[in-house]
């Protein structure tokens, strides 16, 4: 990760729909049709130029990779933005549960098939 990259990390942060579209690498119309479909929901509106949550940043990055790897259409692009925000949600509560759980050990997490 480049320490540009970090910035987008703080959920307080907005950006434009420009910025969004140039970080991300979807249209700024790519982008206003994920908003028709309800994936995608502006800060502000009523702007000269709609303003969205850094938080969208890393999970939009995410499935434009996707939608280029396996030639997805938008209308599957918004489901697997809503199934990754809803993972990176459940995600942040299961660690805000651990960190509650007296002389809990985190083990190490593996990605991939397990042997």
């Amino acid at each position: 990760m480049q320490a540009h990259d970090w910035a987008w990390l703080d959920a307080r942060e907005s950006v434009t729909l420009s910025e969004l579209s140039r970080v991300c690498g979807l249209s700024a119309e790519e982008l206003d049709e994920l908003m028709d479909y309800g994936a995608l929901v502006a800060l502000q509106a009523a702007q000269p130029e709609p303003m969205f949550s850094a938080e969208f940043v890393p999970p939009l990055r995410t499935v434009a990779k996707l939608r280029m790897d396996f030639d997805l259409d938008l209308c599957a692009v918004a489901i697997l933005l809503d199934h990754v925000l809803r993972i990176e949600a459940l995600e942040r509560e299961v660690q805000s549960l651990r960190a509650h759980l007296p002389g809990h050990e985190h083990k190490a997490r593996r990605d991939g098939p397990r042997p």
